[in-house]
């Protein structure tokens, strides 16, 4: 069985990384769409539908993806899209770091650890029995670093793991102004 393909695009809000994603297999039947959070992007949602009905394919979207603990269905499909890889870090330093007033050194090693084998299980799954998988994520590298402690935990565990995955995929993308760059 040949081996899929991981792409990683990332950029600001509203910049088109969604948008690609979609393009990206809008000829593809069986796509499981992996949204992180319990809503979508109107337009991103209606882009899918409307595909769907134009080219009749079938696109299962999934809310309230959680990397950790939803199986994808890696043997009925084999597109799939992880919208948005920074919204499930977030809900995850939340969880871990909320109420809390920051963390050390350590802690932070073991948390971005934590994010990257359940990142690395989910891509595996998915790329080791043949298919592709496009990741969304946000860029936070062009904003000032926030005074807030969790906000700041956030920002440093996203740009790690952001940067391994852009490290381990096959092609990356820097998303802005609807344009996409190809920067590997």
């Amino acid at each position: 069985m040949d081996k899929g393909k991981m792409i990683f695009v990332t950029g600001s809000a509203m910049s088109g990384k969604s948008r690609f994603a979609v393009s990206r297999f809008s000829d593809n039947d069986r796509v499981q769409y992996l949204c992180t959070d319990s809503d979508m992007d109107d337009k991103v949602l209606t882009r899918i539908i409307i595909n769907q009905l134009q080219k009749d394919l079938r696109w299962d979207i999934i809310r309230n993806f959680d990397v950790e603990q939803t199986p994808v269905n890696y043997k009925d499909f084999k597109c799939f899209v992880l919208d948005n890889l920074a919204d499930w870090i977030y809900q995850k330093t939340m969880k871990m770091f909320g109420a809390r007033l920051g963390c050390g050194a350590e802690e932070m090693t073991v948390f971005v650890k934590k994010l990257m084998l359940s990142v690395n299980l989910l891509i595996n799954e998915i790329v080791n029995n043949g298919g592709d998988i496009v990741i969304i994520s946000a860029e936070t590298g062009f904003s000032p670093a926030p005074f807030d402690v969790i906000e700041n935990i956030y920002r440093e565990a996203l740009c790690t793991v952001n940067q391994r995955i852009a490290n381990m995929s096959d092609e990356a993308y820097f998303s802005f102004s609807g344009l996409q760059l190809k920067v590997k």
